[in-house]
């Protein structure tokens, strides 16, 4: 395989006008996994073999098809963070991407704190190699291996980086969230443990990630093109992913490729801040096609009978009862909510109005 061990990836970021990108209990982190994913690869490569069975390809080739997909990291540019600001101010003056823990804001459970949920299983899922007290801990994306124009996991936010190829040698992959505890856990050139979960779950459930009903032949065909210029396309995939963890800093001007924004920011004051971000570290910016969705065509089963008047209220205070609800009126109806927390008591309390306006968003990014 042609990927980099944990030991070039060291040698590698130290010579980056000596900025400690990666730190030596992240490089732990890095070769705990490979270590043990490797001690698993004959009982992994077995199954892969015997999944795909008549099928004449090279494991080796498609596992490379699969690294050569962009780690895509989604998040919401528009959200608050900690200290007052948006995110995409921060990363303007910072020139970094940091996790939860630094930001204090999140697009799933609020438990990125000594103790909390998100706490303890990155614990558990990285034996515990962290020190408990760092804010130094691993950012989350996934790999968008079907090149999704709105990245692989747009649950977690409207807009997405995509990270340069050699962003991969820090990585470790989780096949499943790992909230869930998985127990598929690999890096770069440990990497036939995700192969295998994803030729099980074609075996066993007809899927392969968000992709129904697909046979072994199907999933092996799709894997092979990964990078064949086909047209892309939104995924609207809120559920399914090959998890990434990535171990060391990211920087701006270093790691991002492309900065994609939904295009209802076009325009606006996102968009500025935006433009300023990518000249000043030449980054690309694309856009995505907006996603919106008429109030009218939102029901109750998808997110629960409070998502429609959240809706109806944004609308009225935001939208000029346009009767249409978009990324940019779900953040400013976010902001507003945090600042002026009264204002929106009709809805629900803080924790409560947090919850729908994420909710709204998923509606928006699967149905708009």
């Amino acid at each position: 395989m042609i990927y980099m061990s944990y030991e070039l990836v060291l040698k590698e970021l130290r010579k980056k006008d000596e900025v400690i990108m990666i730190r030596d209990y992240e490089l732990k982190t890095i070769k705990h996994i490979c270590t043990h994913a490797k001690k698993q690869e004959s009982e992994k490569l077995s199954l892969i073999e015997e999944l795909c069975n008549g099928f004449s390809y090279d494991i080796d080739v498609l596992i490379n098809k699969l690294l050569s997909a962009a780690v895509t990291i989604n998040f919401h540019a528009d959200r608050l963070s900690n200290n007052g600001a948006m995110i995409i101010e921060n990363l303007i003056d910072d020139g970094m991407y940091f996790g939860q823990f630094k930001t204090g804001t999140t697009n799933g459970g609020k438990t990125a704190y000594i103790g909390g949920d998100r706490f303890l299983w990155e614990q558990r899922l990285f034996s515990n190699i962290y020190p408990e007290n760092t804010t130094d801990r691993p950012k989350y994306g996934a790999l968008n291996i079907f090149e999704y124009l709105d990245g692989a996991s747009p649950r977690f936010g409207s807009c997405y980086f995509a990270l340069k190829p050699d962003i991969i040698s820090r990585c470790t992959f989780a096949y499943g969230d790992s909230s869930t505890n998985p127990d598929i856990l690999c890096t770069a050139d440990s990497f036939y443990g995700i192969l295998a979960g994803l030729l099980l779950d074609v075996k066993q459930n007809g899927r392969l990630l968000d992709k129904e009903n697909y046979t072994i032949d199907m999933a092996i065909d799709e894997l092979m093109s990964i990078g064949d210029n086909k047209q892309r396309i939104l995924g609207r995939n809120l559920d399914y992913c090959i998890e990434t963890h990535i171990h060391g800093d990211i920087m701006l001007n270093e790691d991002i490729e492309s900065l994609y924004m939904d295009e209802s920011f076009r325009n606006t004051d996102i968009n500025k801040y935006a433009n300023i971000l990518c000249e000043r570290y030449d980054i690309k910016l694309e856009w995505i096609p907006v996603r919106q969705i008429r109030i009218d065509d939102i029901g109750d089963e998808f997110r629960g009978p409070m998502i429609k008047p959240l809706a109806q209220k944004i609308d009225s205070q935001f939208g000029n009862f346009s009767g249409v609800i978009n990324a940019w009126l779900i953040g400013k109806a976010s902001r507003d909510s945090t600042l002026n927390p009264a204002c929106w008591e009709d809805i629900g309390d803080k924790e409560q109005v947090f919850q729908y306006i994420k909710q709204l968003w998923h509606t928006a990014a699967y149905f708009g």
